[in-house]
């Protein structure tokens, strides 16, 4: 393989992962303090997350609680609600 092709493919990589990073998605989380206000503390597989606001659907928060969030590339968290057990 050629230095030019190889230059190439990692800047593929790169770029992939740095379009990934920054969009908006969906994950699962666990809930690890209620806090006052109506958020949450929540870790995710990509660590941490500090009072994400919750619907207000998801009236009965309790840490440990499986959560399914919203979060937007500007940094905009937002709890759903809670999975079924």
């Amino acid at each position: 393989m050629s230095a030019g092709r190889s230059l190439y493919e990692a800047i593929q990589r790169a770029a992939h992962r740095a379009v990934q990073q920054e969009a908006g998605g969906w994950l699962i989380a666990t809930v690890t303090a209620v806090n006052s206000g109506g958020t949450v503390d929540i870790t995710t597989a990509r660590g941490p997350v500090a009072a994400v606001r919750r619907l207000r659907s998801y009236s009965a928060p309790a840490v440990g609680d499986r959560v399914k969030v919203d979060f937007k590339a500007d940094g905009n968290w937002l709890v759903i609600d809670a999975l079924a057990s």
